[in-house]
């Protein structure tokens, strides 16, 4: 099997890409606004992006994580893989991997890379989540990219609890993650 390059973009991205590199191996890169939860992965390759439009702090909204992408391009572009397949991971509906994924996606297909995209919707409750989420999904479609998505609001039992649900959702994407790599992906 060819290198895996799994990155993890924005906080629920770092969560998701965490227990997918678990499961599949291969290189693992952390990228975030903010900086202190990069300090806690396991993985030298991380990178805070947007030091200026953020100021090592959370984006806030997707047009800054966006802004904070295309501040830090160069450092991107320099991290990026130049060979194997690439997973992106985050979770929408935020800022930083709402806001930076469209961003990446493009970059990673310039270089024609084999690349999914894996992303979480947010739960029902959170509708101006969810708009920011599908406003997000629409420009990842937009790229061409091969792309999951775990929508929380399908897959929440009644009486789950948050960090359960958030639990089921990061193991029901590495597993589509892990199969999209052995080549029995249900990607669309």
């Amino acid at each position: 099997m060819r290198e895996c390059n799994v990155i993890g973009v924005g906080g629920a991205g770092l969560s998701l890409a965490r227990r997918a590199h678990e499961l599949v191996g291969g290189q693992f890169m952390a990228i975030n606004t903010d900086r202190e939860p990069l300090e806690e992965m396991p993985t030298e390759q991380s990178l805070v992006i947007g030091p200026k439009t953020c100021g090592g702090k959370g984006a806030t909204s997707p047009a800054r994580g966006r802004q904070a992408a295309e501040e830090s391009l160069g450092d991107i572009r320099a991290r990026l893989p130049d060979s194997g397949k690439v997973v992106l991971l985050a979770g929408l509906g935020g800022g930083a991997g709402t806001g930076a994924m469209p961003t990446l996606a493009k970059e990673v297909i310039q270089r024609d890379l084999n690349l999914l995209v894996a992303v979480t919707l947010p739960f029902g409750l959170e509708a101006e989540r969810r708009e920011a989420a599908r406003a997000g999904l629409k420009e990842l479609e937009a790229t061409g990219a091969t792309i999951i998505t775990h929508d929380h609001a399908e897959h929440r039992a009644g009486s789950m609890s948050l960090e359960a649900a958030l639990g089921n959702s990061a193991e029901a994407l590495a597993q589509r993650v892990q199969r999209w790599i052995k080549g029995e992906s249900d990607a669309q």
